[in-house]
């Protein structure tokens, strides 16, 4: 009688864990970035490109907890602008309020963000701070492991003072934040434990 207990268990949780999901997702679109600092030059608007990757485990009927990158640039053709790169890392929690397979989702966390600038063709410069990224989301199944996922982000950065030449005491930009609004189109990966 044990042993049988302990089999029925065991298969229990063996079909408990087949049944759990996770998520990848790699999406690129469309985003707005603001840009807000004192000392500085061409800070407000502007429009870029945006690409992100995403990973998150399961960890119940409705939470899944992972990571997110999100990369938003623009480049200027003119030699009299320059570069930007906005990059935030988070750690994210996904939350499904129907079910962790497909459908809507909510996320967010906190993140570390880069800020880089290319000044010329040979300089640039780059800075960290802290941030956070909120957004929301639908997996529409095509697949039963494969989403197509259309995705609403917020991100928000602060990197505070900013030097130029690097090395020097030359403020490039004072008080950097920025906040990026993207949407995206991307393809999601339910692989089955």
């Amino acid at each position: 009688m044990r042993f049988a207990i302990l089999f029925a268990m065991s298969g229990a949780l063996g079909c408990a864990t087949a049944s759990q999901t996770g998520r990848f997702a790699l999406a690129f679109g469309t985003g707005s970035a603001t840009i807000m600092c004192t000392a500085c030059r061409d800070a407000g608007n502007v429009g870029g490109t945006t690409a992100t990757i995403q990973f998150g485990q399961t960890v119940s009927q409705h939470v899944q907890i992972g990571a997110s990158a999100d990369w938003w640039w623009h480049s200027v053709i003119s030699t009299q602008g320059w570069d930007r790169w906005l990059n935030h890392f988070a750690v994210s929690l996904f939350y499904y309020p129907w079910t962790v397979h497909h459908g809507f989702f909510i996320e967010g966390g906190p993140a570390v963000t880069v800020a880089h600038a290319a000044v010329t063709d040979s300089t640039g410069l780059q800075r960290h701070g802290w941030g956070f990224t909120i957004g929301i989301g639908y997996d529409v199944a095509t697949r039963r492991v494969v989403s197509l996922t259309p995705r609403l982000a917020y991100s928000y950065g602060w990197v505070g003072d900013i030097y130029y030449p690097l090395g020097t005491n030359v403020p490039f930009a004072r008080g950097w934040k920025h906040e990026v609004v993207s949407l995206g189109l991307g393809i999601t990966l339910h692989p089955l434990h």
